[in-house]
């Protein structure tokens, strides 16, 4: 890749001769090490580089160029910070602003999709394809456009789109392929388990969309997933208990970049009201005098939405550890929640059953360390859990690449996934076959467990530190309690006198169940 920059610099007040003299020599020491720095010696042509500049009045105008190392909008900043600091000390002569006029990036062979760069670029700037050569043509770029790194957000999509490994080094595979898969199992029952859940009065449905009620029966069934998963998952290897918010600030919202660009409708929002009691004096008397909600009033009286409902449930995980130092001999660190309640999705697709609902209970595995230990980490996860499943619920399951977390399913469609080496399948998806659904081969299975590897993602996003600057990435596996129910109910039915040993003997001692039936009246 490289980088054009033409910018400039405002100082507080014009340059002398003796200060332009000295502006010169800076610049120059600039170029020999100030705008090197951090470039391994074998890449110093990929350094950046001021090759003119100019000044005019108390504007400094550059002209910058660079490889991928200390990128030209780096080196303005490096500049800036460095000028201020000598020309005030010599001269008494700040730094007012700084920014772009013109960015032209350039990128060799490029093999991404242009037109999903072009929508993603807008009116910033004009696309273009020459020679091979990708060339982005950005127009002017303030200097909050700068500070917010809005240009290393862009690199990095068009390094996404670059990125290309021969088919002599990976294999190539969509999303869904399976890497492994059981024996098929004797099929039991083949009974669609929502509805017949709620026609013995296990669950009931709640007026809101993809809501149910469960009763006891279900309740002691949902326990039993969760003990095994932690007895056979997470003690084995360490992991500890910890209990997370599920109100999610919009402030850790900024911070998940990856779910604000690619899943903004699959959340929900909260609005927090005003500590002011009058404020409702209106929708109160709308309501005792009509019995009506006044949706439109509430509209009005209630401020911007300051917080999401938890989706994915290990944002707090990486909030913890938020613009800290760890220090790599004292990780891995593992923990497990699922004591903090519900999880929120607005579902793609909509709502089925117990299959995928908006608020289910649901298991998160989070962990911190060096890359080997969190790859082998979410593998042993995805292995113990493989084997729990296997023989003790004995459930037909399958092993497939999963869509990363990062991505939408419609993204994660278009996409290919290099599966030669564990490190390079960012997430695991454990499913199980649902016989209600139909054949093996045609049926959709359910997903009740998907283990991702973030790499650096959450790292960076959340200005997590080592002390020493080695590379440290995270890693989650969530379980979706819900469809493990689901999927054993969907296998085993409902006659727990019919079902695995271990499972039967944990169901007695949360029992005795009371079930709780009523009536529609009048009758159909």
């Amino acid at each position: 890749m490289k980088f054009y920059l033409k910018g400039y610099i405002i100082l507080s007040k014009s340059l002398d001769a003796n200060g332009t003299k000295r502006l010169s020599e800076l610049i120059a020491e600039a170029n020999k090490s100030l705008l090197v720095k951090g470039t391994p010696r074998d890449k110093e042509q990929e350094a950046a580089r001021v090759v003119s500049w100019s000044i005019d009045a108390n504007k400094v105008y550059l002209e910058i160029e660079s490889g991928r190392y200390v990128r030209a909008h780096d080196a303005l900043f490096r500049l800036k910070n460095s000028l201020g600091l000598s020309l005030g000390r010599e001269f008494r002569i700040g730094v007012r602003g700084f920014g772009a006029t013109s960015y032209e990036i350039e990128v060799s062979k490029f093999k991404g999709d242009i037109e999903e760069l072009k929508k993603l670029i807008g009116n910033l700037g004009v696309v273009e394809i020459a020679d091979e050569k990708l060339i982005i043509k950005l127009g002017e770029l303030s200097e909050k456009d700068l500070e917010v790194r809005l240009v290393d957000r862009l690199v990095k999509k068009i390094l996404e789109g670059a990125a290309r490994i021969s088919e002599e080094q990976a294999k190539l595979v969509p999303f869904g392929y399976v890497l492994e898969q059981a024996k098929p199992k004797p099929v039991k029952v083949k009974l669609e388990v929502a509805s017949e859940a709620e026609k013995l009065g296990w669950i009931k449905r709640f007026p809101a969309k993809g809501q149910w009620i469960f009763t006891a029966p279900m309740v002691g069934l949902l326990k039993v997933m969760r003990d095994l998963i932690i007895e056979y998952v997470c003690k084995p290897l360490g992991f500890e208990e910890w209990m997370f918010p599920r109100l999610i600030p919009m402030s850790v919202l900024a911070k998940l970049s990856s779910y604000v660009e690619h899943l903004p409708e699959g959340m929900f929002y909260v609005c927090v009201p005003p500590r002011d009691p009058s404020a409702f004096d209106e929708y109160k008397r709308e309501y005792a005098l009509k019995r009506i909600l006044r949706k439109d009033l509430l509209k009005g009286i209630l401020g911007e939405p300051e917080y999401i409902l938890d989706a994915v449930q290990c944002p707090p995980f990486y909030q913890f550890f938020s613009e800290e130092t760890v220090r790599l001999e004292d990780l891995p660190i593992k923990v497990y929640e699922c004591m903090g309640g519900w999880t929120w999705r607005n579902e793609a697709g909509g709502v089925e059953g117990l299959a995928r609902t908006n608020e289910f209970w649901r298991m998160e595995m989070v962990y911190l360390g060096s890359p080997n230990d969190v790859v082998k980490i979410r593998d042993e996860v995805v292995s113990r859990t493989i084997e729990l499943v296997d023989k003790i619920l004995d459930l037909e399951w399958r092993v497939v690449v999963g869509a990363p977390f990062y991505l939408s399913s419609e993204e994660a469609s278009k996409r290919r996934i290099d599966i030669s080496s564990r490190d390079k399948i960012p997430t695991l998806d454990v499913e199980c076959y649902l016989p209600y659904r139909g054949e093996r081969g045609k049926a959709e299975w359910l997903e009740i467990t998907a283990a991702s590897v973030h790499y650096t993602h959450y790292v960076s996003a959340f200005k997590i530190k080592e002390v020493k600057g080695r590379e440290i990435w995270t890693g989650c596996t969530g379980h979706g309690l819900t469809r493990w129910a689901t999927a054993f109910l969907a296998q085993h039915g409902f006659n727990p006198s019919e079902w695995p040993s271990k499972v039967k003997d944990l169901y007695e001692k949360y029992g005795p169940y009371k079930v709780v039936k009523t009536l529609e009246w009048p009758p159909r």
